[in-house]
């Protein structure tokens, strides 16, 4: 008498060679007719067990009543693509279709896996207290997963915001979703795409590259509000965010009224020295500003009657003799036609060259005696590199401010010709 632990398990005679099924004997508990010239072979199943295969010999002494236990759990696991792997704690068992067993008190982990995709995991056990494993489990291999290479190996790594570490990283893309990757290091210019895997979309790559090459150099002046210019393009005030791409350099110029012009250039290349992260630019007050006065008789004829009165001699006289008193050298002097200039009186400072004339012209043809003074007041910025001279006009530009020791001059001329 042969009895099942479970009373709906199925008892199959075998065919002696090749153990295919012979006979169907019944479920729960049969009777089985030992055959002389036979191995009597019976297989003992239940769905989601693996099969028990008894043999009972006649020549020998067997109880008449046999218990047959089927405790090993058996799970039919299918997998797709066909062609990923299928593994068992570990171990590579095959792919498309296995057998899993799993014996009484224990448990077995399955991973199924194909490169490009997320691997699938799921743990069965075998144990009174944990749930019961099921007869047929299927694995659908959906979620892409890509392998990032990153550059500088310690970059920080996120996606959709998410932190997941530094250097290589896996990204796992769900089916149907878009995610977005970060790479970021202080120094560099942040890497970002969106990878995704949905229906109609192109396949995502199996392995990818974030290489941060373009540097990023966070700029603070000091003042707070200096204007921050980048190929004469003004790009903020007091901070900004330098990008530097890889084999260029890029000049900044800080500039602020009252403070020295500050220029530098950061260069991404090989055998130049890097771009720091960080860069705090103090700019120094500058003397030219604090040695002047804001004007708006700065580079403007202005006209100056003569008071009734006062003969063209005199007037003339009083002219010439408060020029020089202000400079030293008159370059053009012509009393015949009004006209008069100064030789250019050049004052030096760190930051720029300043120079300074008075051209005076007839006023006109009134019955009044008229002159036309302009105090021209001109700045040239020194590089630190190339030499200025007085005579290169190019350089010069008209400036809005009038050096101190000349700030009396137009107002004195419109006293002393006026009153």
């Amino acid at each position: 008498m042969l009895t099942a632990d479970h009373s709906d398990a199925k008892f199959i005679l075998l065919n002696d060679y090749d153990d295919s099924d012979k006979q169907e004997l019944g479920t729960g508990t049969v009777e089985l007719k030992l055959e002389k010239d036979s191995k009597n072979r019976v297989k003992v199943t239940k769905p989601g067990y693996q099969p028990v295969i008894k043999e009972y010999n006649k020549d020998l002494k067997w109880d008449k009543e046999q218990w047959i236990s089927l405790t090993t759990r058996q799970v039919d696991i299918t997998a797709e693509p066909f062609d990923a792997e299928i593994l068992v704690d570990g171990r590579v068992i095959g792919t498309k279709a296995i057998y899993l067993y799993i014996q009484k008190d224990r448990f077995l982990t399955v991973e199924v896996k194909k490169p490009g995709f997320a691997t699938a995991t799921k743990v069965y056990y075998n144990q009174p207290d944990k749930e019961t494993p099921p007869m047929k489990d299927h694995f659908i291999l959906k979620d892409r997963q890509i392998r990032l290479e990153v550059m500088p190996a310690d970059a920080s790594v996120a996606a959709n915001g998410i932190l997941l570490g530094k250097g290589n990283q896996d990204i796992r893309v769900p089916f149907g979703d878009c995610v977005t990757v970060s790479v970021t290091k202080d120094g560099f210019v942040n890497y970002e795409k969106v990878l995704c895997n949905k229906e109609g979309d192109p396949e995502p790559p199996v392995r990818d590259k974030a290489v941060l090459e373009d540097r990023l150099v966070k700029i603070t002046t000091a003042p707070n509000d200096a204007s921050i210019e980048i190929a004469g393009k003004r790009v903020g005030n007091g901070n900004y965010d330098l990008k530097v791409p890889k084999n260029s350099c890029v000049e900044v110029r800080i500039s602020k009224d009252g403070f020295i012009r500050y220029v530098k250039n950061y260069c991404n290349q090989a055998n130049m020295q890097e771009p720091p992260v960080a860069d705090f630019l103090e700019m120094q007050v500058d003397e030219a500003y604090t040695s002047s006065v804001s004007s708006d008789l700065a580079n403007v004829r202005i006209t100056i009657p003569v008071k009734v009165g006062i003969a063209p001699e005199e007037s003339w006289k009083i002219l010439s003799s408060i020029i020089t008193g202000y400079f030293d050298i008159l370059e053009t002097v012509d009393y015949n036609t009004g006209y008069l200039t100064t030789a250019w009186q050049v004052q030096n400072f760190q930051s720029s060259i300043i120079r300074t004339r008075v051209i005076v012209s007839s006023g006109g043809n009134s019955d009044q005696i008229t002159y036309a003074v302009k105090l021209v007041s001109q700045e040239a910025f020194l590089d630190g590199k190339n030499s200025v001279t007085v005579k290169d006009d190019e350089k010069f530009e008209d400036w809005a401010r009038i050096l101190k020791k000349y700030d009396g001059l137009i107002q004195e001329i419109q006293a002393r010709l006026q009153n």
